[in-house]
């Protein structure tokens, strides 16, 4: 029996949830996406078209929820943004668990990887090619320019994006998104795929002179193709390729470059196993028989046992996730956060604490084990801001922890809005603040005041874009 909820389902799914969120979209005014740069503001069109749909898809079902993988990525991406023209820039990034194999961008600055896809990606270089090509669509402002190419297509254009979505949030199957590129820049006019397919084109060339700069193989993106193109193979409905250019013409585009020096010559491999494996962990639980899907997928044996201790952890078996990492060589901050998690969830919080502390002595400000270190003990989390959600995440649920413990209900009702806003559930964000407020001291109502202000702005800015849900 396969173990978690993965983005498949019906058809009729899939059309209620697309006609309640787009009843009000097919008539609505079509924004100027153009009309202001600034990517991560509310005065801009895309951001909020892109951020809208960026909070739904993190509350959905399919959301890989383990943070040191997210913290990988955001390293990984700091070697390709200082290339581009978004070096400054969030780069917001969610892992969804998917028998799909796709990565792809929204406006705003979002990107999503699908965990499927990484039984293709078996080295970091191949991953560092895949963000480049991923970073170059939003670097070249592919969906605005879409927009531009033709107005008569930008309404299918947003419709086929909110279907995208919408099924990804419904849990549509292989037939039911397979004409859907999620990154919504396309739909299946003959027309609107070609330029697609052009931009397609001009995001490889452009993401393999991001790695060239960078000092990062560009050979990575050419063994990305052939593993689509292999995989394809076996796979007609390869959702990556959907609207993309054939495997052949990528390989042989690629093959113009020269071999370069690369700095992963000297970097450790170590990280990029371990953050595979992460998302690999989530992916076995689509199977019928996981461990065995494990095995087969992964050589290296810390890797594999830290993998089934991952997964054995999210089926709710901490003491068996204990025993995969008991067999560990050696340790890094993957298997130690994991080893800390399981150790409080089998109620030995004490051997979790040390484990945590160690890892706190190296970087005191470490938000991952300072959180998890609040968490654990139910103290107040220290100050730290972040622009990444997955972070916000981390410090909603160790406020939520602590003011719980001091049975102050309004400020955890406070963090609890916050971060089920977050996931796109409005109404009950809504519901939960609103009873923060009404039972809130004089000192606290000023917190849970801005919080309400927060709420009305973006919801504001998201019924101008007629993008807010049905009452």
């Amino acid at each position: 029996m396969r173990l978690f909820s993965n983005v498949t389902t019906s058809l009729t799914i899939l059309a209620i949830v697309f006609t309640s969120t787009f009843s009000n979209m097919a008539n609505a005014n079509l924004p100027d996406l153009e009309a202001n740069k600034d990517e991560r503001a509310l005065s801009n069109p895309s951001y909020i078209l892109g951020q809208y749909w960026f909070r739904k898809l993190n509350g959905s079902r399919a959301l890989i929820d383990f943070p040191p993988a997210y913290d990988y990525l955001k390293d990984a991406l700091s070697h390709i943004l200082p290339q581009t023209n978004l070096y400054n820039t969030t780069v917001e990034m969610t892992l969804l668990n998917s028998t799909q194999s796709n990565a792809f961008v929204i406006p705003g600055n979002h990107l999503f990887i699908y965990s499927d896809i990484m039984e293709m990606i078996t080295s970091e270089d191949m991953l560092y090619g895949l963000l480049a090509h991923e970073v170059a669509h939003l670097d070249l402002r592919h969906y605005e320019r879409q927009t531009k190419h033709s107005s008569e297509e930008l309404s299918k254009t947003l419709v086929m994006l909110g279907a995208g979505i919408a099924a990804a949030l419904a849990g549509a199957g292989g037939d039911a998104t397979t004409a859907l590129w999620l990154g919504g820049i396309a739909n299946q006019a003959e027309n609107t795929l070609t330029y697609s397919r052009n931009q397609e084109q001009e995001a490889d060339r452009r993401g393999r002179e991001y790695l060239i700069n960078a000092g990062l193989p560009p050979e990575g993106m050419t063994k990305l193709f052939q593993a689509f193109f292999k995989q394809a193979l076996g796979r007609p409905k390869l959702e990556f390729l959907s609207t993309h250019p054939s495997p052949n013409s990528r390989l042989s585009d690629s093959f113009s470059l020269d071999t370069q020096e690369s700095i992963l010559n000297t970097r450790p491999q170590n990280d990029f196993e371990y953050f595979r494996a992460s998302l690999l962990a989530y992916r076995a639980g689509l199977e019928d028989r996981p461990l065995t899907y494990l095995d087969q997928r992964i050589q290296d044996n810390d890797v594999r046992n830290f993998a089934k201790a991952l997964f054995s952890y999210i089926v709710q078996s901490p003491e068996r996730a204990l025993d995969f990492l008991s067999k560990l060589e050696k340790h890094n901050k993957f298997t130690d956060y994991l080893q800390a998690l399981s150790h409080i969830a089998a109620n030995n919080t004490e051997e979790g604490l040390v484990i945590i502390n160690q890892q706190l002595e190296l970087s005191p400000k470490n938000i991952l084990f300072s959180m998890l270190y609040a968490q654990s003990n139910q103290s107040k989390p220290i100050n730290v801001s972040s622009d990444y959600l997955y972070e916000k995440r981390l410090v909603w649920r160790a406020n939520i922890q602590y003011y719980q413990s001091r049975n102050n209900i309004p400020m955890a009702l406070n963090y609890r809005a916050l971060l089920d806003f977050s996931q796109g559930k409005d109404k009950t964000a809504q519901y939960l603040i609103n009873r923060a407020e009404k039972d809130a001291t004089e000192d606290e109502k000023s917190i849970i005041k801005n919080t309400i202000e927060e709420f009305k702005i973006i919801n504001e800015a998201e019924k101008q874009e007629d993008l807010e849900e049905e009452k």
